[in-house]
């Protein structure tokens, strides 16, 4: 077996000089099945894919658990395979109540998709909202409910991010972008950030 690269190397040492700082338990790898919460979220979709560099926070009284990591996944399309490698910040907690939905940035295809009368949940008061991101979930008025002002004039403001969740579930990545190690403590600053604007929404 082969071991790390230099570079995974110091990849993990970042990893764990995060949770050093910010009070989280370097797992490394799932081998406590962390990626059983996934079931139903499109990023997980895919069954080969792999978590590692696993950081994780549980609060006191257990009602919020923090994880943030690195997950690879890879799609055959006959003789030819992809991978698609992304950092993921991603919450399990009893604060949250959110709908059933699926937020991602707009692309051209969608915006034919959107001519031709298919799902997206469009805001007319912040349409650089609408421009910037494609937000589809079964349950719109809840959804509408939930993406307040607050919300919506953060990401109004922003462009490239994925959110998907559902009832206490959130999660919040770039898609097939790794999170550089020298901006690990940003992200999960962001996350957490993310985390909270959701949060206050729920209460």
């Amino acid at each position: 077996m082969f071991g790390l690269s230099k570079k995974e190397e110091l990849r993990k040492e970042k990893y764990r000089m995060l949770c050093q700082v910010r009070g989280l338990q370097y797992l490394d790898i799932d081998e406590f099945g962390t990626k059983a919460y996934f079931k139903g979220f499109e990023l997980f979709s895919h069954g080969n894919g792999k978590i590692r560099n696993l950081s994780q926070q549980k609060s006191p009284s257990l009602d919020t658990e923090i994880n943030i990591f690195d997950y690879k996944y890879t799609i055959s399309t006959g003789k030819s395979s992809v991978s698609y490698d992304q950092t993921v910040f991603f919450v399990n907690s009893k604060k949250l109540g959110l709908p059933q939905f699926y937020m991602k940035p707009e692309h051209f295809g969608h915006r034919i998709a959107a001519y031709l009368g298919w799902e997206d949940i469009d805001f007319e008061q912040y349409p650089s909202f609408s421009e910037n991101y494609h937000l589809t979930g079964e349950n719109e008025d809840f959804i509408r409910h939930t993406f307040n002002d607050q919300i919506l004039k953060y990401f109004s403001k922003t462009s490239g991010w994925s959110i998907e969740a559902a009832n206490y579930y959130l999660i919040f990545y770039s898609h097939n972008s790794l999170v550089p190690e020298n901006i690990l403590y940003d992200f999960h600053r962001l996350g957490m950030g993310i985390f909270e604007l959701f949060e206050e929404k729920s209460d």
